[in-house]
């Protein structure tokens, strides 16, 4: 009965999605993309496309996540796509980075892990697979000329399935623009010197940038290690790494398998279908 019950969601999921694929991608590059508003653009390459806020949320939305802060994705226009970036904007205020040189990157794993672990009951009640942080892939660190912040983790999940956690987060005047990498581990050493090029085809526009600061604005809580474990806060409410994790193979087969062109969009339904997948083998033993 659960098997059964199971597919009959696939099914409502999938035909959900067949009018947001026909609407294909919001742009194609080469073209300049508009970011939060009046925040500032982004020059998008050609072999690039442009899934825009709405759809990126509704996207998000179908893989239990929240689509809160979204911007959109960018993802490989290519039959052998082997990534995809979240582009997310937050109004937190400006983010001094005063404990640059203070970051202590064994505690901040530590507040991951925990934090990851800590969802995992929660996880498992949904039919999905539990997720464990297991160690770093690279330590924080900052650049304090661009004003960027890189840190990735590694972790798997029961079946040793493996994924990689790469966050970048970009600093404004106003608040913060995270870069969210997804791709399998294997191909991260070719793919994260695309995304480090995605990111520096980003400019602020004036008056908009980490150095126009003004005595008086908005001051973020927290330095650069607030934002960092800010991530961990995250992990325990069932946020980004569960959503990196559900979203991420079933999305980069369907572009391998089709082309991103077609179908940049079925990923909702794919990906849903994989969420269930991630889930299955528990339900399996419980009917056997």
């Amino acid at each position: 009965m659960l098997h059964r019950f199971k597919v009959l969601l696939l099914l409502a999921g999938l035909t959900a999605v067949p009018a947001l694929a026909q609407s294909g991608p919001d742009a194609e590059g080469p073209t300049t993309l508009t970011l939060a508003g009046t925040v500032g653009k982004m020059d998008l390459p050609k072999g690039y496309v442009w899934i825009g806020e709405s759809k990126a949320k509704e996207l998000i939305k179908k893989n239990g996540g929240s689509g809160e802060n979204v911007i959109g994705l960018i993802l490989p226009n290519t039959k052998n796509a082997d990534f995809a970036v979240e582009l997310k904007y937050e109004d937190t205020g400006y983010v001094e980075d005063k404990d640059a040189g203070k970051l202590d990157a064994k505690e901040i794993l530590k507040s991951y892990q925990e934090g990851t672990e800590a969802q995992n009951e929660e996880r498992k009640e949904k039919g999905m697979a539990a997720l464990h942080v297991t160690g770093w892939e690279q330590e924080p660190s900052y650049d304090p000329k661009t004003h960027v912040v890189i840190w990735s983790l590694q972790g798997e999940n029961d079946s040793k399935e493996q994924f990689v956690n790469y966050n970048t987060r970009v600093l404004t005047r106003k608040g913060v623009l995270s870069v969210n990498l997804m791709c399998d581990n294997k191909d991260l050493p070719a793919v994260k010197p695309k995304s480090e090029a995605l990111v520096k085809k980003i400019s602020f526009n004036q008056g908009e940038r980490y150095e126009d600061f003004k005595t008086g604005d908005k001051i973020s809580a927290g330095g650069l290690a607030a934002l960092i474990v800010g991530g961990a806060l995250l992990a325990k409410k069932g946020g980004l790494l569960g959503f990196l994790f559900v979203m991420l193979k079933p999305l980069l087969l369907a572009f391998k398998a089709l082309g991103a062109k077609v179908v940049v969009l079925i990923g909702a339904a794919i990906a849903y279908v994989g969420k269930a997948i991630f889930g299955r083998k528990k339900n399996q033993e419980d009917l056997s």
